[in-house]
């Protein structure tokens, strides 16, 4: 027998194809989005080594569980310093144990090969694979609902301390992440199935009640630590963190307002290729309901419990939808495993299928994204500051000051030297004048000695000011962003950065 074609071969062909598909191309694009803020905020705790008080561009920014930041941070010093790789590479693979996570769930639940379908549904299906290659802890929180929903699933009538407290600490660990959030998911897919046969009874005893308290106690550690070793004066609480994003913003949102059809836009549009499947399988759940196995009329409950969570939210994004997308590739997956029993065989066209699909997103994620970064931008802009940098001393000699800097920048300029040092536009520094003005008012206000001839200032241009800090290049080298390859294609470039070397000795 063809080894490909057993249930252990499959399943590896999958979890192969789909580290392929995350990893190929994956240090190659430049930073995007939310990701930079990770970035920055990351940097500095590696520069500053105070891994309890998190800033963005030298400002206070607590907006995030410091978990997120540490995993991050993990990495940079196992793999010799922060850069693109070990920046994105916690979201990476927690993509990749979703993908596993949910072939266990199908095939657990649902009929042999469902899992197997919905593993490769997800393994295909862009937006996801687009969000696992950013450094955010979005796909953080879908791999955690994943994993609590299948321990779940592992035993629903257990009612043993164990299985309880993995289950919590699961829960826990998850809503460290991104926030209570990890609590509220799973518990919302969950319920349906807890409340058929009034099954939750049995689990209203004294272990879950201890499982709660040693969770509780576990989601309370970094909170505490951050108590204890923060800096006084950092002005920010965690736990206040929480209670802002988590139940003032599902109340009385003060940003991302969208819409309250957003997710019917955004579900469709985030489960492509395969969002047809997953109508046409509720479609089918619902019409003949009560014929509708029970594990999929749990399903359907929980995926719409999920979606009036987020549309009761008056805080909507799109990619607040993301955890949805494992379960509605799940009853997709269901829907075609029907199809292919009733006709009593896998028709070639869905093996063809998710390979035009792999294809597509090897080509798209791993080449097309990576060329148009390539030749340009500020992976080019790095390179070019720290070649006329070293023509004077060695790079990590060299102090950063950042103007009001675009947060993509500081990780590619980092040198391992003197932690860089933040000006906010808001601050009175010289907008005009001469180098000796800006410096002196610079350590004036920083309280810090900078030498001129080792300080390279970097600030971020605009269409309106497309030269800030002019008056610096009288006595130092000037480099500015240039266009990659994909803003050569599309003649777009609203802004970039521009550095101030000053000019090597004679």
């Amino acid at each position: 027998m063809n080894f490909w074609k057993t249930e252990r071969g499959a399943l590896l062909l999958l979890l192969g194809v789909s580290a392929l598909i995350l990893l190929l191309g994956l240090g190659a694009r430049d930073l995007w989005g939310p990701e930079t803020r990770w970035a920055n905020i990351t940097l500095q705790m590696l520069q500053s080594g105070d891994y309890f008080d998190p800033y963005l561009k030298g400002t206070p920014y607590y907006d995030k569980p410091l978990p997120s930041y540490w995993l991050i941070t993990g990495f940079a010093n196992l793999m010799g310093g922060l850069g693109p790789w070990s920046l994105r590479l916690s979201s990476v693979i927690s993509a990749w144990l979703s993908i596993w996570l949910v072939y266990l769930i199908g095939e657990q639940l649902f009929r042999k090969g469902t899992g197997l379908i919905a593993g490769w549904m997800l393994a295909t299906t862009f937006y996801f694979l687009f969000w696992a290659r950013v450094a955010t802890a979005d796909v953080l929180t879908v791999c955690g609902v994943l994993a609590a929903v299948w321990w779940y699933w592992r035993g629903p009538d257990d009612t043993r301390l164990g299985r309880y407290t993995v289950f919590f600490l699961l829960l826990a660990a998850t809503s460290l992440f991104k926030g209570l959030i990890g609590f509220v998911l799973p518990g919302l897919v969950l319920l349906p199935h807890l409340l058929s046969e009034q099954r939750y009874k049995r689990h209203l005893n004294l272990r879950l009640v201890l499982a709660v308290i040693i969770a509780g106690a576990f989601y309370a550690i970094p909170f505490v630590l951050s108590h204890l070793y923060g800096a006084p004066t950092y002005g920010e609480s965690g736990l206040e963190l929480v209670f802002r994003e988590n139940v003032v913003r599902f109340f009385d949102p003060f940003d991302h307002m969208g819409p309250i059809y957003t997710y019917l836009i955004y579900l469709p549009a985030y489960t492509l290729p395969w969002a047809p499947c997953w109508v046409l399988g509720l479609w089918l759940a619902v019409r003949h309901w009560r014929d509708t196995p029970p594990n999929t009329r749990w399903l359907v409950w929980g995926l719409g419990l999920l979606f009036v969570f987020f549309t009761a939210s008056g805080s909507r994004r799109s990619y607040y939808v993301l955890p949805l997308v494992p379960f509605a590739q799940l009853l997709a997956a269901w829907w075609v495993s029907e199809r292919i029993a009733r006709k009593g065989t896998v028709g070639r066209g869905w093996y063809r299928g998710f390979g035009i699909a792999a294809g597509v997103m090897l080509l798209v994620l791993g080449v097309v994204y990576p060329w148009t970064n390539g030749n340009g931008g500020v992976t080019r802009f790095a390179e070019d500051v720290q070649a006329q940098a070293v023509k004077s001393a060695p790079w990590n000699e060299w102090q950063m000051v950042m103007v009001e800097v675009d947060n993509k920048v500081p990780m590619y300029l980092q040198n391992h030297g003197t932690p860089f040092y933040y000006v906010a536009e808001t601050q009175d520094f010289p907008r005009q004048g001469d180098s000796a003005a800006f410096m002196g008012w610079l350590e004036k206000t920083s309280g810090r000695t900078f030498d001129p001839k080792r300080t390279i200032i970097v600030a971020q241009s605009t269409k309106d000011d497309p030269t800030p800090l002019a008056y610096l290049g009288n006595d130092h080298q000037v480099i500015t962003t240039q266009p990659d390859n994909g803003e050569r294609l599309f003649h777009k470039r609203d802004g970039g950065s521009v550095a101030f070397v000053p000019n090597a000795a004679p």
